[in-house]
């Protein structure tokens, strides 16, 4: 599976242990990534809300959605790769992704 910047999608959750170990995760690199066909970067998508989550409300969504509240966490980066990718869960804004890179680079500089 291909995903693009703004696509979130389902994969294996490398923090989880035990039999269900996928999450989604909203893909937040852009076409400059050296495997960008092949790899992403990503972030964890959760239903468990901390302080420095990022809310994904209806409003951020252009096409599909999760069934439950859920946040994004901005500290939580996941490498997978296209082979890994389970399923297309839908796509988030332009805006709002930036937003979650703005708040990755916080943890980095």
């Amino acid at each position: 599976m291909q995903a693009d910047r703004g696509d979130v999608v389902r994969s294996v959750d490398p923090f989880k242990l035990g039999g269900d170990r996928q999450r989604p995760w909203l893909i937040v690199n852009n076409e400059s990534h050296p495997f960008d066909d092949e790899q992403f970067l990503a972030v964890a998508i959760s239903t468990k809300e901390y302080e420095e989550s990022l809310a994904l409300i209806d409003e951020h969504w252009t096409t599909g959605g999760v069934p439950r509240a859920s946040f994004v966490s901005p500290w939580a980066v996941h490498s997978p790769r296209a082979e890994d990718l389970i399923a297309w869960q839908g796509r988030v804004t332009d805006r709002f992704v930036d937003e979650v890179v703005d708040s990755i680079e916080t943890y980095l500089r």
